[in-house]
């Protein structure tokens, strides 16, 4: 997910009150804010990050993920959403944005805001596109808090700057297990088989 230009960049903006001092937030204020925000921001234990907008390879990644894996698991009782989709990570007191999320079981909220469901708790499956200002995050502290779900059997990292593909799966033993794919692998994500070229498709490097 695109949140800055820079990995330095990737610490939260924090809001300054007049004697430019931290000034933290609640959640309740960020959520009531978050529904009329014109652009999306993420939520960490206190402090409000916003986000970038992403580039044409890496929303063309995004959108060949949710084309693809939607089709896999098109007869089954899952939704494979976008990176509208609010997610709550308990342990760490974030909200963030997946590139994609999976659900596969009966979707948990959050309490609502508003008459509006606020975050997603229990995806199972998470996929982060990579791009230069997020790579340290996504493959550091977010990682931790993703891996710290008790729902989560993968989390899926993708670079956009080459055909490379990290995923850590659950096993029997509630360990997460990490592979990695290039060039003309077959990516396994969930139970779906997709060719690396298909998640690449119409990306030249």
């Amino acid at each position: 997910m695109s949140t800055t230009k820079k990995a330095k960049d990737t610490l939260p903006k924090i809001r300054k009150n007049k004697k430019n001092k931290t000034e933290f937030i609640s959640e309740e204020e960020y959520l009531k804010n978050e529904l009329i925000a014109e652009t999306k921001s993420e939520y960490h234990a206190g402090e409000v990050v916003a986000m970038a907008g992403a580039t044409l390879v890496h929303n063309q990644i995004t959108s060949n993920l949710v084309r693809h894996i939607g089709n896999c698991l098109e007869y089954e009782n899952c939704n494979v959403l976008g990176n509208d989709m609010l997610v709550y990570l308990e342990e760490c007191k974030k909200y963030v944005y997946p590139d994609v999320v999976v659900i596969c079981e009966e979707p948990e909220f959050t309490k609502k805001v508003k008459g509006r469901t606020e975050a997603i708790t229990n995806p199972q499956i998470i996929i982060e596109v990579l791009s230069k200002g997020t790579a340290e995050y996504d493959m550091g502290e977010k990682m931790k808090c993703y891996l710290k779900l008790k729902s989560l059997n993968q989390y899926v990292i993708v670079s956009s700057e080459r055909k490379l593909v990290i995923t850590y799966t659950k096993d029997e033993k509630n360990e997460f297990k990490v592979k990695t794919y290039s060039e003309n692998d077959d990516v396994l994500i969930g139970e779906c088989e997709i060719p690396m070229e298909k998640i690449y498709h119409k990306i030249g490097f």
